[in-house]
């Protein structure tokens, strides 16, 4: 009986404005001492940043939507990173 190990993939942000990597820090600020898990932040270089660890998924779709007011008007991309 084989095994199949699920690979762990992190997502990677690009926005030029740098306001997503500010909402995506008031997130883990907010929820940090809760019991809701909360992903890490890895800096990669001016406008990307990586999101790792648990939840990343909802962060990532949090950021990516355009109902949230702040960044509505701002394009923001992600993507799948091993």
């Amino acid at each position: 009986m084989k095994t199949f190990k699920k690979l762990k993939e992190d997502i990677e942000v690009t926005d030029k404005t740098g306001k997503a990597l500010n909402f995506a820090k008031e997130y883990i600020k907010t929820y940090k001492d809760t019991r809701r898990p909360t992903p890490e932040i890895i800096t990669k270089g001016i406008g990307k940043f990586i999101v790792k660890g648990p939840d990343e998924k909802l962060v990532a779709d949090m950021l990516s939507d355009k109902s949230v007011r702040a960044l509505s008007k701002i394009n923001v991309k992600t993507r799948k990173v091993k």
